[in-house]
């Protein structure tokens, strides 16, 4: 009761806060929730150890120099259709009337509440529950904006719409929110990128996204983050897909702080299939906690998740891959791939395969690796006359190169790889 009476001053902030907007009711719960639902047990790594009371409630009333920032990943300015969110903020906004244009609706997460409010309703929290853990609950409560996407029947979108957010000043917490809507034989990609200044204060990040795909649609949803050792990160993403349909996650995460992350896709829909493709450097004293999920509810269904990660410094990380096929789900398929390579005697990686089968006619298999890199391929380079230094870059390079080639925006790509350079030396 103590924990519940500490928490009632944000119930009482919410409805201050967001008293006129449709989603108080729900902000509520999510308050309510983050009251007494218990602290999530991450595994071993630390979470308890962090600041996660890195916020306060209401956004920053103004906005950081966020332009610096987003020019690293954006050199050449906006090609795409783009939203860039800066301490809460909607602070730029383009491309988007072309895609009205199609009937797409693609707008910031707080104006869809707004303008299209029964369609916010009946999709939020119908992928991830509201009371998944506190940290879940404390996002719904307190979410500022994020991308609200919704394609229509057959609307095929040929640019990748790209939303960035940046965290500017820290203590105030950062908690974005997505929402995607794909009709039947709808495609499109998304591009969402999570930045941070260097100089950033204690900051909690939790980003909560959520994608409904109905029949034969098919959506790439790519993620980088790129957060200082300050921030604690806890970031999950999940879709729900019906028949035929197909999600591909690729995500970058070059963070420098606390990462717990979750990927997952529910197959549902008989032939549905998800891809899961991850690359992360952790350098400092990083310490990243990623699991990809994938779960078969219906026959044919087809799932495939690969990672690599590279750790130096004292870098930790633990990835785990977790396919779950239910009793039903037939003639369902299942690979995973973990490999995590070490270029300090410091940094430290475990690969965790998990195959949960409940049904005898699928075919699963899963493949890890964790160790240093190979004496024989440095020798070999060397033996050429290249510098040990030169020789480890190259061998890093071809071990993250077919998780990098995947990002679905050149210039974040380039960004991407210049940051990965840079945290390497």
């Amino acid at each position: 009761m103590n924990e519940l009476r500490e928490q009632t001053p944000l119930t009482q902030d919410v409805k201050a806060i967001y008293g006129e907007k449709a989603s108080l009711e729900s902000r509520i719960a999510g308050s309510e929730g983050y009251a007494t639902l218990p602290e999530p047990n991450f595994g071993k790594g630390g979470w308890n150890k962090r600041n996660v009371t890195a916020f306060q409630t209401s956004p920053l009333s103004t906005v950081g120099q966020w332009q610096s920032i987003v020019h690293a990943y954006q050199p050449d300015g906006f090609q795409q259709p783009t939203i860039v969110l800066a301490d809460g903020h909607v602070v730029m906004t383009q491309g988007l009337d072309a895609l009205h244009d199609q009937g797409v609706i693609a707008m910031p997460l707080s104006q869809a509440e707004a303008e299209h409010a029964s369609l916010v309703k009946e999709a939020m929290h119908s992928v991830i529950a509201q009371n998944e853990n506190r940290y879940v609950a404390l996002n719904s409560a307190l979410w500022r904006d994020g991308l609200f996407l919704y394609l229509p029947k057959g609307i095929i979108v040929e640019k990748p719409i790209v939303v960035l957010s940046v965290t500017t000043q820290g203590g105030a917490g950062t908690f974005v929110r997505h929402l995607l809507i794909a009709k039947e034989q709808a495609q499109a990609t998304v591009l969402t990128v999570d930045l941070a200044a260097s100089d950033l204060a204690e900051e909690l990040h939790v980003n909560v996204s959520e994608a409904l795909l109905s029949d034969y649609a098919h959506v790439t949803f790519g993620v980088l983050h790129d957060f200082p050792k300050n921030a604690t990160n806890h970031l999950m993403y999940r879709a729900k897909l019906a028949r035929g349909a197909k999600m591909d996650w690729v995500i970058g995460e070059l963070s420098e702080g606390y990462t717990v992350s979750e990927f997952a896709s529910l197959l549902d829909g008989e032939g549905s299939s998800s891809t899961s493709h991850a690359v992360a450097l952790g350098s400092g004293r990083a310490n990243l906690n990623f699991t990809a999920r994938m779960v078969h509810n219906a026959r044919f269904s087809e799932s495939d998740t690969m990672a690599r990660g590279v750790m130096k410094d004292r870098a930790e990380a633990v990835f785990t891959g977790n396919t779950h096929i239910l009793r039903g789900a037939s003639g369902s398929n299942g690979l995973q791939s973990e490999r995590l390579l070490m270029l300090s005697p410091k940094s430290k990686a475990d690969a965790v395969p998990m195959l949960l089968i409940d049904e005898n006619d699928v075919k699963c298999g899963h493949a890890a690796s964790v160790g240093q890199i190979n004496e024989e391929q440095l020798f070999y380079l060397m033996s050429r006359g290249i510098s040990e230094q030169e020789a480890k870059r190259m061998i890093v390079w071809g071990f993250i190169d077919p998780v990098l080639t995947r990002l679905p925006v050149t210039t974040i790509k380039e960004a991407v790889e210049a940051a990965i350079e840079r945290k390497m030396g």
